[in-house]
């Protein structure tokens, strides 16, 4: 099922909070010039700042078009700590925990992604990719991530994958 513009801004203005979700990692918050656009992903790297951890990620951001607000950031890429390509999620405040996230691939089986934790701006989950997901994101055309609104109804949200293996190549010639 498709999300429709009033079942997003449902979701989204579930929490007296819900305000424009922050970026992850700072990926959309430098200047434009300085990222790299692949079909529908943009390339990011960052510097680590204090507690955040940089690195360099493909994303794509949703935003609903009545105001908007930003829906779901998912990013791809790398960090210093790790050699595998992680995921992570940005979302809207007010979804229910209990049903979690899924990512799903084309026809693929879902996978869960566990969201850590939530914060005045939106909730992040992540996961570390293994071989099967990333060969799944690099051959596939479309993603699905599913999260349920404050009354448990799933809200589909579909990613073109158009751009990602040319935006993850250039990320891992930069690493």
């Amino acid at each position: 099922m498709l999300p429709t513009p009033r079942m997003l801004t449902r979701a989204l203005r579930s929490s007296a909070a819900a305000a424009l979700l922050s970026c992850v990692a700072a990926l959309t918050c430098a200047a434009a010039e300085e990222a790299a656009k692949f079909g529908n992903w943009t390339a990011k790297c960052e510097e680590s700042k204090g507690q955040v951890q940089g690195g360099c990620f493909i994303f794509q951001n949703l935003v609903l078009r009545e105001g908007g607000q930003r829906v779901l950031q998912f990013a791809v890429g790398y960090v210093a700590t790790t050699d595998a390509p992680i995921a992570l999620l940005s979302l809207p405040l007010g979804i229910s925990l209990p049903p979690g996230v899924t990512i799903r691939i084309g026809d693929a089986e879902p996978t869960r992604v566990i969201v850590e934790r939530c914060e005045p701006n939106g909730c992040r989950a992540g996961l570390k990719l293994n071989e099967r997901l990333l060969q799944q994101l690099r051959d596939g055309t479309q993603l699905t991530v599913t999260f349920h609104d404050a009354e448990r109804r799933p809200i589909e949200v579909p990613l073109s994958l158009d751009g990602f293996e040319a935006g993850l190549n250039s990320l891992q010639e930069k690493s």
